[in-house]
């Protein structure tokens, strides 16, 4: 069975809950999803669109890397068409050495 579009919808307002209440180390709470605040939203939000939007005959997974610029960092998502696969975003570390 494939996520229809309320079932997508809950699955993309799940990431940016989390985004907008990210955690930081020290224990302070901050609003990564704001454009002017972090680059990469702005792509995310047009994925995040297309995704939804999606024609429910043709539903596809949504899978990438995205570059976190201001912590050097990459980011991993994979947004699922199928309702047994469960969605990842995650901020991956940096393996490369300085």
């Amino acid at each position: 069975m494939y996520n229809n579009k309320m079932e997508r919808l809950k699955i993309v307002l799940e990431i940016v809950n989390k985004l907008k209440n990210y955690k930081c180390p020290n224990g302070t709470i901050i609003n990564l999803y704001n454009e002017n605040l972090c680059y990469f939203i702005k792509e995310l939000k047009e994925i995040f669109n297309k995704y939804i939007k999606q024609d429910e005959d043709n539903v596809v997974d949504y899978k990438g890397v995205l570059y976190f610029q201001e912590i050097n960092k990459n980011i991993e998502y994979f947004l699922p068409c199928k309702k047994n696969v469960e969605s990842l975003f995650v901020i991956k570390s940096n393996t490369q050495g300085l």
